[in-house]
């Protein structure tokens, strides 16, 4: 979105209050229904001359800080979730490599994960 073209909106599209002890609170509850809408008014900014492939790539980088808070939190399910959002999306090399990164850090916290319950159940 840095390389878009400024346009000006009437009317607020999204206000952000950056806050680190609640960065990741944000994403913690309700994530699915408040990246819907979040992605919903994104997309309102079509009509400003943002290009599509602009607004998908900002997509990806917030379902990839969606998924790292979850994956940060325990919740795995939703963190694959969110990173297959952010493995969809259009990307920087680095970007991909990002997501490529989480993707092994997931498996692997998923197989250590599993081989614990396992080795508690034989205990």
């Amino acid at each position: 979105m840095s390389k878009a073209s400024l346009a000006m909106v009437s009317q607020p599209v999204m206000v952000c209050e950056v806050s680190p002890e609640r960065s990741g609170d944000r994403f913690a509850i309700n994530p699915v229904r408040r990246f819907l809408d979040w992605r919903r008014q994104l997309r309102t900014l079509t009509d400003c001359n943002i290009l599509i492939s602009a607004l998908k790539a900002r997509e990806g980088l917030v379902a990839l800080k969606i998924s790292r808070v979850h994956y940060a939190r325990g919740d795995l399910d939703t963190a694959a979730r969110f990173l297959a959002v952010a493995a969809a999306a259009p990307k920087r090399r680095s970007e991909a490599w990002r997501c490529l990164r989480y993707k092994f850090q997931l498996a692997a916290r998923r197989r250590l994960s599993a081989s614990l319950i396992q080795l508690q159940g034989a205990l």
